[in-house]
């Protein structure tokens, strides 16, 4: 009888997977979005609310201790601290905690290889003093590595607010992981997207967190999900991607090898300064 339900299980989730790729192909769903809707189909046949819970869990422990090794090697520039991030990105759900986490290790405060890099433009922006920035969260474990870069721009804006997803979606950051830190509590201002899934699924967003996009003065987005999700959306505010390259296809948007380094400022499109 087991095996027979599971067989039914996966006749459903083979069934309802056709039908989304069917409608990502005709509605222009990105990767993320996608993955998101098949993801929302398992949990609910599998009856498991956080299938990645308990790899997370082992992420963010893995990925605490690394970080209470390496963050004095951090002066706490710009340019380090993003380096640092860029490093955390090295975490995915397909990977291993302790094979991502060997570059941080080994790189933390060295100079990085840049494939694009437009640190510079996010320098004189901050420089400015922005008045709200948004901070949009990856992978759960990246959080340690990101909370340099956040408390950079924390100390420039006037009012900068982590975003964190509203629920489970692989391995990414949500409140309840961001309420397990330690440092969480040195954040300051955090809201989620209201929706789960990796990246921003637009579609399903809560209207606080539209709102938010639509005073922000700056999007910071972490992660390539983020780029996906963002990047191709028309945003009256300048973004800035911060990702590895980690998949074919965005690295061949970029004409960049695989895993590498992108630091990328898009203008507002409608700043004709």
């Amino acid at each position: 009888m087991v095996g027979g339900k599971a067989l039914t299980f996966q006749a459903h989730i083979r069934s309802e997977t056709k039908t989304i790729l069917a409608d990502a192909e005709k509605n222009g769903w990105s990767s993320p979005e996608t993955a998101n809707e098949i993801l929302r189909v398992i949990r609910g046949v599998s009856g498991v609310a956080d299938p990645y819970k308990i790899f997370k869990a082992t992420e963010m422990a893995r990925a605490e201790s690394v970080f209470s090794e390496v963050k004095g090697r951090v002066p706490g520039d710009l340019r380090s601290s993003a380096n640092l991030a860029l490093l955390g990105n090295s975490l995915d759900f397909f990977r291993s905690p302790d094979d991502a986490l060997a570059s941080v290790s080994e790189h933390a405060g060295n100079e990085l290889a840049y494939f694009h890099d437009d640190l510079d433009r996010l320098q004189d922006f901050l420089a400015k003093k922005p008045g709200l920035v948004l901070y949009l969260t990856d992978n759960a474990g990246e959080v340690f590595f990101d909370f340099p870069l956040f408390q950079y721009i924390q100390n420039c804006a006037s009012r900068t607010v982590l975003v964190v997803k509203g629920g489970p979606g692989l391995n990414d950051l949500t409140g309840v992981e961001l309420e397990s830190v330690s440092i969480s509590g040195l954040f300051g201002e955090t809201m989620d997207t209201g929706t789960d899934g990796a990246g921003v699924d637009w579609r399903h967003v809560s209207q606080e967190f539209s709102s938010l996009v639509e005073e922000a003065d700056l999007i910071l987005a972490k992660g390539m999900a983020n780029f996906e999700t963002v990047y191709f959306r028309e945003l009256a505010t300048p973004v800035f991607f911060l990702f590895r390259a980690k998949c074919h296809v965005v690295a061949e948007y970029f004409k960049a090898p695989i895993d590498g380094m992108i630091a990328l400022w898009k203008d507002d499109p409608n700043d004709k300064r």
